[in-house]
């Protein structure tokens, strides 16, 4: 199969995208997410070597998080092109040594292997979506318990914001409880920010700084987008990329991972950030 030819604005596309996550990648070495899209994105422009280089951060990720299936995968497709590596060897030995021990049997192919899990039996479906439950409350519990916010002036907002989104309708945008909370306090909202990062794993993007595609928006319906303030920012290869403001929206999260053909890679930004990128997309007025 021929390979697409990227035209000039599809490979400065992704170039920015490269620059992006390298340094979300330097302050985070274990998001194995944004991992798999910067090693996407190398071998997308030719950048070979530094998608290799990629994978074996991966594997290592990977293998200390005790994924082993996924560091076996990625071991594999190092050993294609470097199939005498001697710590890649070294690790798939120990990867299969913990796998046998667990119960997932090895069936050995050409100098390593192919994983078959005998305890698996069920096959993935995605859940219906509670959309009534736009993760609020959890979120709000979240803020209190982390002692970031008093319970009166969580609770207080948390109405503000429930209300506010109870009938949005056509092209309005949805309110946020961290943006209600903080604000234009930049000290409260980077500590709001850090906890969350903390607690969910999520990856910071600083979308304010990236010049997102008004093509991938559109691909979410509007109750997704402006409604529940998701913004499908970037996609490389089958990963779409989306940015919230609050990660304890599961219900919003299902719908989309059922809505999109995509593997949907999640990152935290500011309220703010998202709000422009949005009304960019949507070319909404801005307003005062």
């Amino acid at each position: 199969m021929l390979e697409h030819k990227l035209s000039e604005e599809e490979h400065s596309q992704i170039v920015q995208t490269i620059e992006m996550f390298e340094a979300i990648t330097q302050t985070q070495p274990a998001d194995y997410q944004s991992l798999e899209i910067l090693k996407e994105a190398y071998q997308k422009i030719g950048r070979h070597e530094d998608s290799l280089r990629t994978s074996r951060k991966l594997a290592e990720v990977y293998f200390n998080v005790g994924s082993y299936s996924n560091a076996l995968q990625e071991c594999e497709a190092i050993l294609v092109k470097e199939p005498n590596a001697p710590d890649i060897l070294a690790m798939v030995g120990e990867i299969e040594t913990r796998l046998q021990a667990s119960g997932v049997a090895i069936a050995k192919t050409t100098g390593s292997g192919s994983l078959i899990n005998i305890h698996s039996g069920r096959s993935a479906r995605p859940k219906h979506a509670n959309l009534l439950d736009r993760g609020d409350d959890h979120l709000a519990k979240f803020l209190i318990v982390q002692q970031l916010f008093g319970e009166e002036e969580v609770t207080a907002a948390l109405e503000i914001v429930k209300q506010l989104n109870k009938d949005l309708s056509g092209q309005a945008l949805a309110a946020s409880l961290v943006d209600s909370l903080c604000k234009e306090d930049a000290g409260r909202l980077d500590a709001v920010l850090s906890a969350l990062i903390d607690r969910t794993k999520f990856a910071y993007v600083p979308l304010e700084y990236y010049e997102v595609d008004r093509q991938i928006g559109p691909m979410l319906p509007d109750y997704l987008t402006l409604g529940r303030l998701f913004v499908p920012f970037d996609l490389v290869s089958r990963t779409m990329m989306v940015a919230c403001c609050n990660p304890f929206d599961a219900g919003g999260r299902d719908t989309v991972q059922q809505k999109v053909d995509y593997t949907v890679s999640w990152y935290l930004a500011r309220p703010s950030a998202i709000v422009k990128s949005l009304q960019s997309i949507y070319r909404l007025e801005t307003g005062d």
